[in-house]
């Protein structure tokens, strides 16, 4: 009974709460970009923090390889 009540509670909570942020809609269009400015999107602080992690986690594997080789 558990497996066959609990996909369908987990479906109708789904519903539940995604049903309202559809229905809301989008916002709002931006505002048009002022005369002379140019409308940029910073992306060097993502690509910085996830060269980061992919450094801590090779580093992380390498020495876990190297502790179970020796």
């Amino acid at each position: 009974m558990k497996n066959f009540l609990k996909p369908k509670l987990v479906f109708l909570f789904v519903m539940l709460f995604s049903i309202p942020l559809i229905v809301k809609g989008p916002g709002p269009p931006p505002p048009p970009p002022k005369k002379g400015k140019v409308l940029t999107i910073p992306i060097d602080g993502g690509i910085g923090i996830l060269l980061a992690a992919g450094a801590i986690y090779g580093i992380k594997k390498l020495y876990s390889f190297k502790k179970k080789v020796n």
